[in-house]
């Protein structure tokens, strides 16, 4: 039996070089999209259910439907000002939970580049979510946990939390846990009527 080739060692750094780049990227920034491509001035809406044999297998996930809805004509608006101020797609999310609960609200996603690649609030306890368009049409929202926040605010997003100093105790808000049943959500299209949005 022919002895196997030994890699040299100039060769063999060269590619471990390679696949360290490879895996920096795929842990970096999403790549994002186009506003006007992902919700054009027309609306679009994005939803996901899940079954009960879905949450059966991911007992952890405390999401049964998640939708998000909206249109660029705002963003376009804004656009000649954005030397004056941070042009954002402004849209609607909701999120559904396994206790029969629901939590809805408005999300800023900031243009950089010409694309989008997070969406939160104006609240400095609830958080945001990366944000990009698969090649398949999909929307994928990841709740990667790490948007700087207030101290002792709960890990994960937000789409209706209080964070005043007073809050309404009759509703503080409902989060999505930063952890791995919750932490990656992907959305088809589907038309506007799905999430009770109008064109």
């Amino acid at each position: 039996m022919m002895p196997l080739p030994t890699a040299r060692p100039a060769a063999l750094a060269a590619l471990l070089a390679v696949l360290a780049t490879g895996a920096v990227q795929a842990q970096g920034t999403a790549p994002g999209f186009v506003a006007e491509r992902a919700f054009p001035v027309a609306g679009a809406c994005y939803l996901r259910r899940y079954d009960g044999d879905h949450l059966a297998r991911h007992p952890g996930q405390v999401v049964t439907a998640i939708r998000i809805w909206g249109d660029a004509r705002g963003l376009i608006v804004l656009r000649p000002e954005a030397k004056r101020i941070d042009p954002e797609l402004d849209l609607t999310i909701r999120f559904d939970f396994t206790d029969g609960g629901h939590a809805q609200g408005t999300v800023g996603c900031p243009e950089a580049g010409g694309r989008i690649r997070r969406c939160g609030r104006n609240a400095s306890c609830s958080g945001d979510l990366a944000v990009d368009l698969l090649p398949d049409g999909r929307l994928r929202i990841v709740n990667d946990g790490t948007a700087p926040r207030i101290h002792g605010a709960p890990a994960g997003f937000s789409p209706d939390a209080a964070c005043r100093p007073v809050a309404d105790p009759a509703r503080p808000g409902r989060f999505v846990p930063a952890d791995a049943p919750n932490r990656v959500f992907l959305l088809s299209r589907q038309p506007l009527a799905a999430c009770g949005a109008e064109p």
